[in-house]
């Protein structure tokens, strides 16, 4: 028999194993688990599976996609989260390329507005009633329109003045109780209905025609500010300068005319003397203050406005309102100097697109003649060189006013072109 060998005779083997499996202790560690598997080569797993930890990392969702090549999902089809973001709809467009819709069909904002709304039309007994729309006047009747107001005006000076004399006929007859002396009278009661009946008269045309300018071409009303703030100081003072410009050239032409036609002169002068013109209050009133309003909205307002539409060019609405304007004084003497003065007045309202600054103007050209014409101009003598100064020189001031400021509108309508091209 062999003899049984003793461990401690050989301290250079090795050791006995250090479990019931047999294998020695340097060699294998303690297993983590049941299945034998080495603590050096596999780690503690992270769920049911046994994948090592560092191979795969902790799955966002059941279906064991990795943390670093997918993303939370934005909803059930696993879209990642860098590709599409929060859906605007049910249809999970990307916000980035669609914006919220205006309506049911997915129109983009920045692409469509707001849908047109179908027409509705009216109904009327049971059936759909569309209104007769309102047709824009042509060219032909734009140009009768715009000989309209001339008509009305001289409607509205016989009607006032046969009103007045009636009125003032029937108050003689009820004073003297006698017709007889009242028909012996007539020509006295006329001459004295006539400032009455003047100064009535532009009364009435300035309401009425501004009603009738109200309707045409002013709506909707402008707001007090706006009105405010259109009274400049530049216009303001444009058109009291080539008011008295032009009173003074008024001046020049009516010497010129004295020279030419004395006989006429003296009968235009001896007529708007019996007028009350420079004498009677009453007149004065309604020279200075209401014919510049009257006037200007029958010319500068509605006659050329009509004519623009007719003609569809300024200079040619102006030249008819200017010669209108002439007619308008029924004299020669007065219709020369009121024709070059109307071509100023519209280019003034046409400029400042205001018969404001017109009025403004025609005040003062009534003013200089009214009150400052005899003592500004009265000591001049009556010749072809002065007459000629009188007319040339303020003609010209005016001209190159117009055209300095003409010239400037235009600079600043480039310069604003030029902003915003």
């Amino acid at each position: 028999m062999e003899e049984q060998q003793n461990p401690q005779q050989y301290p250079n083997q090795t050791p006995p194993p250090q479990n019931n499996y047999g294998n020695p202790q340097q060699q294998y560690q303690q297993p983590q688990n049941g299945y034998g598997n080495p603590q050096q080569q596999y780690q503690q797993p992270q769920n049911g599976y046994g994948y090592p930890q560092q191979q795969y990392q902790q799955p966002q969702n059941n279906y064991g996609y990795p943390q670093q090549q997918y993303q939370q999902p934005q909803n059930n089809y696993g879209y990642p989260q860098q590709q599409y973001q929060q859906p605007q709809n049910n249809y999970a467009y990307p916000q980035q390329q669609y914006q919220q819709p205006q309506n049911n069909y997915g129109y983009s904002q920045q692409q469509y507005q707001q849908p047109y709304q179908p027409y509705a039309p009216q109904m009327q007994n049971g059936c759909a009633y569309q209104p007769p729309q309102k047709k824009e006047p042509g060219r032909v009747a734009n140009f009768f329109l715009s000989l309209l107001p001339l008509v009305g005006f001289f409607a509205v000076q016989i009607l006032v003045s046969v009103v007045v004399v009636v009125i003032m006929v029937f108050v003689n007859a009820f004073q003297s109780g006698r017709t007889q002396n009242v028909m012996a009278a007539y020509e006295e009661i006329v001459s004295a209905s006539i400032p009455v009946a003047t100064a009535l008269a532009h009364l009435v045309s300035a309401v009425g025609f501004a009603f009738w300018y109200r309707l045409s071409f002013q709506k909707p009303r402008p707001a007090p500010r706006e009105t405010v703030q259109k009274l400049r100081p530049e216009p303001i003072l444009m058109g009291l300068g080539l008011g008295i410009l032009m009173a003074v050239f008024s001046s020049g032409t009516a010497g010129l005319e004295t020279l030419l036609f004395p006989r006429m002169v003296e009968d235009t002068y001896a007529m708007l003397e019996q007028s009350g013109i420079g004498t009677n209050y009453m007149v004065i009133f309604a020279t200075v203050i209401l014919a510049p309003i009257g006037e200007e909205l029958i010319f500068r307002g509605l006659t050329m406005k009509y004519a623009e539409k007719a003609f569809g060019r300024f200079w040619a609405a102006n030249l008819l309102q200017a010669f209108l304007f002439g007619v308008a004084h029924m004299n020669w003497v007065q219709g020369v100097y009121a024709f070059f003065g109307g071509l100023v007045l519209g280019w003034v309202a046409h400029h400042y697109k205001s018969v404001v600054f017109s009025m403004i103007m025609h005040f003062a050209v009534n003013s200089f003649s009214t009150f400052g014409g005899d003592y500004a101009l009265g000591w001049i003598p009556v010749n072809f060189l002065s007459v000629t100064l009188l007319i040339v020189i303020p003609a010209a001031l005016a001209v190159g006013l117009i055209s300095w400021r003409t010239a400037a509108a235009k600079k600043r309508q480039a310069l604003s072109q030029s902003v915003f091209a």
